[in-house]
């Protein structure tokens, strides 16, 4: 292997100096080793974030990156490997991250399984991938409030990350910012303590986890048998199908006859693993370990799990999906063509029956319209209320994935658009996601070949065949790039100049095209 490096003359520090360029088949080898440790599988949209650890990794080992590539992929290199590999992990959370799934915990699931228990026999729950520690003591949290008249009730939350990195700072407990967004005052009063600018989670709530640090894909230890709960979420998106696979069954063997298992909103067992029930509890989806028990004439007959009150069982966890063509495509456009309103939270209206709640597809009409004004969170918690064998559930991801772009957290939306587009491979909006992240991470062929699949499943959508230009101007196509500038004014012929497309002013669009239009026919004058 060979590298490039560039100096920059203005640059400051012992790693501004030095700059990766990876030539073709580098990355991919090291993507592969990376994959092989720990699961994670990296696209080329996370390509920066693989060289970047890499220059920080080769400043300190003060070594040449053949030389790194082949220790690393040496026995000897383990802990070397694992350096490089908590540099290319995400580790975005915050408390109660999926509110759904904590109410399902507190109203049904921790009550049903107190009932079942004998007494002082504690309830075992298992945070897998806890990374910096948000989820693990929002479990704590959730078991103090259900059990705060029963002392015969201990929880045991055995909390386990890749990183030693993240679980130091799961350790410390110290949060502050967007990570308890999602916390109460009340909460906050009851379980954490102001540190200066921070706030610092109490020992009611420490003494019921314990950190350590493992990887998923080695061995479990024996603390892994016995569990009742698993939350294991946003980790296998990054997990390759066979990898993804395997780590499920090691899951069906760690849960108890009837525990339960929470993924992702996005993530599912379809087409993975057949030995779980998926319910819907108390307005949240949760798999259900199924016991195999020996039956007269049917061997192997799967006996239904306990369910808690209030569940009631998914038809099928088969896949049934639609197009988004229903929810024309929204892109992600520079903030000066954009308006961005600023997000604010409003509470939630209140349900007395089933009867009221909002049908799928008025739930992904209202994600989107949350997402246009700007009120990201709240399009997140509403379009997770789409399950995921349901026909709109596509929709949802797609829509899913673009809040997590609008936010940032560029990794989670390049996963959960894949996630869309496994769901249903007429998802629009989910290749026009993955063309605009692509160009924004400089890899142009790639975003063009997405772009292009976005435009053949929606060809009158003006901002796609926008983008597209873009991309074709950008990588050198000039007479394609005037076509589409051409193809994208003809689309907005009929929309007023101060409209708004997805919150995109077509005035701004209109100008662009306009200029680059005459640009481009002048060259080929």
């Amino acid at each position: 292997m060979t590298i490039m490096r560039h100096s920059k003359a203005q640059s400051t520090g012992p790693l501004a100096s030095v700059e990766l360029v990876l030539k073709p088949g580098q990355f991919e080898a090291l993507r592969d080793l990376l994959a092989q440790y720990s699961g994670v599988y990296l696209d080329q949209t996370r390509q920066k974030v693989l060289t970047t650890g890499l220059a920080q990794r080769l400043a300190a080992t003060d070594g040449t990156l053949e030389a790194y590539a082949a220790y690393i992929a040496q026995p000897a290199g383990r802990a070397e490997l694992q350096r490089l590999a908590e540099l290319t992990l995400n580790h975005e959370t915050i408390f109660f991250r999926n509110l759904p799934h904590m109410r399902a915990l507190r109203e049904a699931i921790l009550p049903e399984m107190h009932r079942r228990k004998p007494t002082g026999v504690p309830i075992r729950i298992w945070s897998a991938g806890c990374a910096t520690g948000e989820e693990p003591y929002s479990l704590a949290i959730t078991a103090l409030e259900t059990f705060a008249t029963l002392n015969t009730r201990p929880v045991e939350i055995w909390a386990t990350d890749l990183s030693e990195l993240a679980l130091a700072k799961a350790r410390l407990g110290s949060y502050r910012g967007r990570s308890l967004s999602n916390v109460t005052p009340e909460i906050r009063a009851r379980y954490f303590d102001p540190r200066g600018e921070a706030w610092l989670v109490n020992d009611r709530v420490r003494s019921l986890v314990r950190f350590e640090q493992l990887n998923l894909l080695e061995p479990f230890p024996d603390d892994a048998r016995g569990i009742d709960i698993i939350f294991c979420q946003n980790v296998t998106i990054y997990f390759q199908l066979a990898t993804c696979r395997a780590l499920i069954e090691r899951f069906y063997q760690s849960l108890e006859d009837g525990g339960t298992l929470f993924l992702g909103f996005s993530e599912t067992l379809w087409n993975i693993h057949n030995g779980f029930r998926l319910q819907e509890t108390h307005g949240s989806f949760v798999y259900y370990k199924e016991p195999y028990r020996t039956q007269p004439g049917a061997p192997g007959t799967p006996v239904q799990a306990p369910r808690p009150a209030g569940t009631r069982t998914a038809a099928s966890d088969s896949r049934q999906t639609r197009s988004l063509r229903e929810v024309r495509s929204r892109p992600i456009l520079p903030p000066q063509a954009r308006h961005t309103p600023g997000e604010r939270r409003i509470p939630s209206p209140a349900k007395s029956s089933v009867e009221q709640q909002p049908s799928e597809p008025d739930i992904v009409q209202q994600g989107y319209t949350l997402l246009s004004a700007g009120r990201v969170t709240e399009a997140l918690d509403l379009l997770t209320q789409v399950p995921l064998n349901g026909p709109h559930a596509p929709q949802a991801v797609a829509l899913i994935a673009r809040a997590h772009a609008n936010r940032g957290d560029l990794d989670l939306a390049v996963a959960e658009a894949r996630r869309a587009i496994e769901l249903d491979s007429l998802t629009t909006e989910a290749y026009l996601l993955l063309g605009i992240l692509y160009a924004q991470q400089g890899q142009l062929q790639s975003a063009v070949q997405h772009l292009e699949r976005a435009r053949y499943l929606d060809p009158e959508a003006a901002l796609i065949s926008f983008h597209l230009a873009e991309m074709y101007r950008q990588t050198q196509r000039h007479e394609w790039a005037l076509r589409e500038y051409r193809n994208t004014l003809r689309k907005l012929a009929t929309h007023p100049p101060d409209a708004l497309l997805d919150g995109v002013a077509v005035r701004w669009v209109r100008d662009t095209c306009q200029r680059y239009v005459e640009i481009l026919a002048d060259e080929q004058r």
